[in-house]
């Protein structure tokens, strides 16, 4: 349940879940978990920039169709 709320792949997950079934303080096992984190945390960072992006744009177009209806909504 945590994979799938932090957003992992079902690979992802499953990967996260076979390690449970072995000690989870070996090296290799470790070392996948920060790998699979690392690569996950990228594509979040990656996401994060896109929405930001988006979010910008999407405020530049707010503020500019409020001032074209305050022009409209001015009397002539």
């Amino acid at each position: 349940l945590r994979a799938k709320r932090l957003g992992f792949s079902l690979t992802e997950a499953k990967d996260i879940i076979d390690m449970y079934d072995s000690p989870r303080d070996t090296v290799p096992q470790l070392k996948k978990f920060l790998s699979v984190l690392a690569a996950h945390r990228g594509q979040l960072e990656e996401q994060l920039t896109e929405l930001r992006a988006n979010l910008d744009e999407v405020k530049l177009h707010e503020k500019e169709a409020r001032l074209l209806l305050a022009r409209a909504s001015q009397p002539v």
